[in-house]
């Protein structure tokens, strides 16, 4: 042990973190500079392969903390965390930082900058430069390069970029994409001040990409926009790294051409060898490939940059490895993710969720359900109430909310294809047709305009399913098995699409075939477990099938 000791303590030596800049401003609209100060120094730091840097999401927990220097160096695994203050004064910006070797409590540097606002990136480039020089790591040639790129020369239009990043790192924009939309508009700005800003056009992307990906907007248009602006920005920078992390999510969202990605992520992460986000890409894109053992080796690889990042914990940890039915562990990072977001209620739902597919109980999901406002997250407690059959209940939610609640997150979760389901199971067929035909005029709609929209050959295919139109719903079954997603996204289809084919087929009267697609989904990894073909009314049609029994008893211990 005490050989391994000075090993030990030279890499402590170069773990370093950076907690949140205070922001000292008078005014509100000088926030962003604080947050975005704060990023750029972080993303300048993560070019230096001699360092250990934790990420922005593990740090951000921390702004206003009273913890200890101490106790946060333990909590983040680091020996150096570097402290700041931001304020604006007329034009004047004033930023204090100081580099304190947590174990010791020593201060190992520190400076003052008095700056106008137009020497916002010369600042964060210079204090990067003190704290590598502080720590005494070595830069190679290729990272004093990097470091010294200037983004602009445009004052103003760094200070929009930075503005649009601190809308875009807000937490949980999935769920607010006018977040987003807000980021895009200052990037756009950004770049009209400077056509040449390869980091704007970089971020434009990134932010284009996630609206088009979440499903806000999955247009063609969108798209095009996403892979305008990628492209522009590795024809800018050949050598900057978040335009190459920008072509990944490129073909990654936009093509789903997963290995190209993985090409690209691995060029952006020689750049910034420290960047938890681009780590986690590829742990994404893995995934889609099916890679499971280098999906969790990225897990781990990228927590212990990120150690305290929710979305690791909860996606890349506790839904893969719900889906590898490895469920004890999944209780782990769920439980990991709580302990740094506690009022993060998606996770406690997918945890419930989770003990859904395991024990085959819905108390913890119900629990879940009851410590978050009523409005929110309807589609998950009309769809508990489905699966303890309840269909007043199910009717009463429906009947008291808005179409537009329903909407996004594909075309099977709709209101009036949660009421068709309901009314078919109080058995009130009129109105249960009725419900499907309006989801199905719905998707038809938006079929004229997204004709190639997985997800709506998933919804249709269903809904014509569960109106007996088996021909039609038996077309859009074989239109699944042979789209371009189902074949090349191996995590989509096996989350998603097959679980949807193998309803279809159920209720179109194939039971075979739909046993076949049950089986393969419950043989490996998978969205589908035995407990949710129990529960759910669903697979009402093949219950009593006798293969269907003999799989549940054949798989029942997985």
């Amino acid at each position: 042990m005490l050989k391994k000791e000075p090993d030990v303590r030279e890499a402590m030596d170069k773990s370093i973190a950076v907690l949140p800049f205070q922001n000292l401003s008078a005014e509100s609209e000088h926030a962003y500079f604080a947050v975005g100060l704060h990023d750029e120094l972080l993303t300048h730091l993560s070019k230096v392969a001699a360092l250990s840097l934790r990420g922005r999401t593990s740090v951000m927990g921390y702004s206003g903390t009273t913890k200890s220097i101490r106790q946060i160096a333990d909590e983040l695994n680091v020996g150096l965390l570097v402290e700041g203050s931001v304020q604006v004064v007329g034009g004047r910006l004033r930023v204090n930082v100081q580099l304190i070797n947590a174990l010791t409590d020593e201060h190992m540097w520190a400076d003052s900058y008095d700056r106008t606002l137009d020497d916002a990136f010369t600042i964060q480039r210079d204090i990067a430069h003190q704290i590598v020089a502080a720590m005494d790591a070595a830069l190679g040639s290729s990272e004093r390069v990097a470091m010294a790129v200037v983004a602009t020369n445009n004052p103003e239009a760094y200070r929009l970029y930075l503005q649009g990043r601190e809308y875009f790192a807000r937490p949980l924009n999935w769920n607010r994409p006018q977040n987003v939309e807000i980021a895009i508009r200052l990037y756009e700005r950004a770049i009209a001040l400077d056509p040449e800003f390869a980091l704007a056009y970089a971020a434009l992307s990134d932010a284009h990409g996630r609206m088009h990906w979440w499903g806000v907007d999955p247009s063609p248009e969108r798209k095009a926009l996403h892979k305008e602006a990628a492209e522009t920005a590795l024809r800018l920078a050949p050598d900057l790294p978040q335009a190459h992390l920008a072509m990944g999510q490129l073909y990654f969202m936009a093509y789903r051409d997963f290995r190209r990605a993985l090409d690209a992520f691995a060029v952006a992460l020689e750049g910034m060898p420290n960047d938890g986000e681009i780590v986690g890409w590829i742990g994404y894109t893995h995934r889609r490939l099916g890679n499971w053992d280098e999906v969790i080796a990225t897990y781990k690889k990228a927590t212990e940059l990120n150690p305290r990042d929710v979305i690791l914990h909860y996606d890349m940890g506790g839904n893969n490895f719900r889906f590898l039915r490895r469920y004890a562990d999944a209780v782990q990072a769920y439980d990991r993710a709580l302990e740094f977001a506690p009022d993060l209620h998606e996770v406690a739902i997918s945890r419930g969720w989770m003990f859904v597919d395991w024990q085959g109980q819905l108390d913890s999901l119900r629990r879940a359900l009851e410590r978050v406002p009523a409005e929110q997250f309807l589609r998950d407690r009309v769809s508990l109430l489905y699966w303890q059959r309840d269909a007043d209940a199910m009717l009463e939610i429906l009947n008291a909310t808005p179409v537009k609640a329903f909407e996004g997150q594909g075309y099977i979760r709709t209101k009036s294809f949660l009421a068709a389901r309901a009314h078919r199971l109080r058995g009130d067929e009129q109105m249960a047709r009725a419900a499907f035909h309006d989801a199905l005029s719905i998707m038809d709609s938006v079929m004229v305009v997204l004709p190639d929209d997985f997800r709506v050959h998933a919804g249709r295919g269903l809904a014509l399913a569960w109106l007996g139109l088996a021909d039609e719903a038996l077309r859009e079954a074989r239109w699944l098995e042979q789209s371009f997603v189902y074949r090349e996204d191996l995590f989509e289809r096996l989350a998603g699409l097959a679980p949807i084919r193998a309803e279809i087929l159920a209720h179109a009267g194939k039971a075979d075939a739909a046993l076949d697609e049950i089986e393969r989904l419950l043989a490996g990894p998978s969205g589908l477990s035995v407990n949710r073909l129990r529960l759910s009314p669903d697979w009402d049609p093949i219950r009593d099938h006798p293969r269907f029994k003999s799989l549940l008893t054949k798989y029942s211990k997985r």
